[in-house]
């Protein structure tokens, strides 16, 4: 099931018939207040969210909201929709737990692409490199802590999907060696 979250009704109206034409079941809710009770009670397997609720643009209450839903439902992917974008915003949002960001208008085939990969990365067994011999090089990357095996798993599940990665960290953290690894699988 996938929830729209979106107080504008004809977005909501479009993004139904739309993923009830590719074959999803959608429930769809116009508030965060409304979406958390839905989030509460309803085994969902994505969420396409909008960013604001109210005149304001600058996203807060999309990212309020988003934290609220990740702790109800850590592991559901949540996909963040707004007209009012910008790199900052998505940085934020990625930086809350969201699986990806699209601004407003969207285009019909890449928000589906988007889908289907969120979808296909939530199904995919989480388990290390080591455990599946000969699956992931893991190059120059050195290290056991939680930590590194927690990004090692995650270009486990990434690197094989046509998925967008935003990496991001201080200078000298090794961001070069994970892009080099998620392009060697």
């Amino acid at each position: 099931m996938i929830l729209i979250i979106d107080d504008d009704s004809a977005v909501r109206s479009s993004l139904t018939f739309m993923l009830k034409r590719a074959g999803y079941e959608t429930e769809s809710v116009s508030s965060p207040k409304e979406a958390i009770e839905v989030v509460r009670f309803l085994e969902l397997d994505i969420l396409l969210m909008d960013m604001n609720f109210s005149l304001s643009t600058t996203g807060e209450e999309g990212l309020t909201l988003l934290k609220q839903v990740k702790l109800f439902r850590p592991g559901v992917p949540v996909i963040l929709i707004t007209a009012w974008g910008s790199i900052q915003l998505a940085v934020q949002g990625m930086k809350a737990g969201a699986f990806d960001f699209i601004t407003k208008p969207w285009n019909n085939h890449i928000l589906l692409q988007r889908i289907e990969t969120a979808l296909a990365l939530t199904n995919t067994p989480d388990e290390t490199p080591d455990k599946q011999p000969g699956t992931f090089r893991r190059g120059n990357i050195i290290g056991k802590s939680p930590n590194l095996t927690e990004v090692l798993n995650t270009i486990a599940r990434i690197a094989p999907t046509n998925a967008s990665v935003l990496i991001t960290g201080e200078s000298g953290t090794g961001k070069e060696l994970i892009a080099e690894a998620i392009h060697a699988k």
